[in-house]
């Protein structure tokens, strides 16, 4: 009957493979007995259901015969009694027996959203640098949820990795208000910035501008990181420059990298000790 979405639990394992475990999946709870008759018609439902769900919950099991402890610390009185725990606390529980339509109810309102789990795998793909993966995914979760403000910054975010400037300026164009609005207004002078450069000649006469281009050429590779080292040297001559325009792209780019970026810390102070 164990298995990896079906396991017994025990006092000793009860922290790891339950409340730990729930900040990654919900984890159902059994708590059975051996001499209880309902328990031999909910538990074995519960397998059923823990199969046909193939991974989307954990079913854990655990026999008050052997883990009174267990079930005192639980305030388990009677069985069958089931507990759902997601991320780390109790969302649901009942004593008895249920119905399975309403125990397949039950897991169906503590199961995240398909869609959630879509934006989640969008966002931890950019965490990855699979940027064209990321966007696909934000593009797949964007179809039902057109006005959802955090995948469409992803979105713009992921489509800059690759270099898709006109892609990122369509979205930036109609973007909701939201908590990550002024988060898309710093990004849009780089947008601005990256297509100015696309019309620009290869070579230019004056230095600062052929460093400047340089570093937006760089970024439109998706190399972020060289474009920000190419402007804090441009900075560093003329942290004025082309009235600020260069200080605001630094900002945009600091944006598209997104505050889990190992390097941002550090590419925020270089600019701080820069300026101040």
């Amino acid at each position: 009957m164990a298995s990896e979405h079906i396991i017994d639990v025990s006092d000793d394992s009860f922290d790891a493979e339950v409340v730990g475990y729930s900040n990654q999946v919900p984890v159902i709870i059994d708590f059975w007995a051996p001499w209880s008759v309902s328990s031999r018609v909910q538990s074995p439902l519960l397998v059923n259901l823990a199969h046909e769900g193939q991974g989307q919950f954990r079913l854990a099991r655990i026999n008050v015969e052997e883990q009174p402890k267990l079930a005192e610390r639980l305030k388990v009185t009677s069985v069958p009694s089931v507990k759902a725990f997601v991320n780390g606390r109790i969302v649901a529980e009942f004593a008895g027996v249920l119905p399975e339509e309403k125990m397949r109810a039950l897991i169906s309102r503590i199961l995240p959203d398909q869609g959630d789990l879509l934006l989640a795998k969008g966002l931890g793909l950019i965490e990855l640098g699979d940027y064209e993966e990321a966007r696909r995914t934000l593009a797949e979760f964007l179809f039902s949820n057109q006005d959802n403000a955090p995948a469409l910054l992803a979105f713009i975010r992921a489509s800059l990795f690759l270099g898709e400037v006109r892609e990122a300026a369509a979205v930036l164009l109609h973007f909701p208000p939201s908590r990550e609005y002024n988060s898309a207004e710093e990004i849009k002078p780089l947008i601005r910035a990256l297509r100015w450069a696309e019309q620009q000649p290869m070579f230019q006469d004056d230095p600062l501008a052929a460093a400047y281009v340089n570093a937006l050429r760089l970024v439109k590779k998706g190399k972020l990181l060289a474009g920000l080292d190419g402007l804090l040297d441009l900075l560093r001559k003329d942290r004025n420059y082309r009235d600020q325009e260069a200080r605001q792209v630094y900002l945009g780019i600091l944006h598209v990298l997104g505050e889990n970026h190992p390097e941002i810390g550090q590419y925020r102070a270089d600019l701080s000790r820069l300026l101040f």
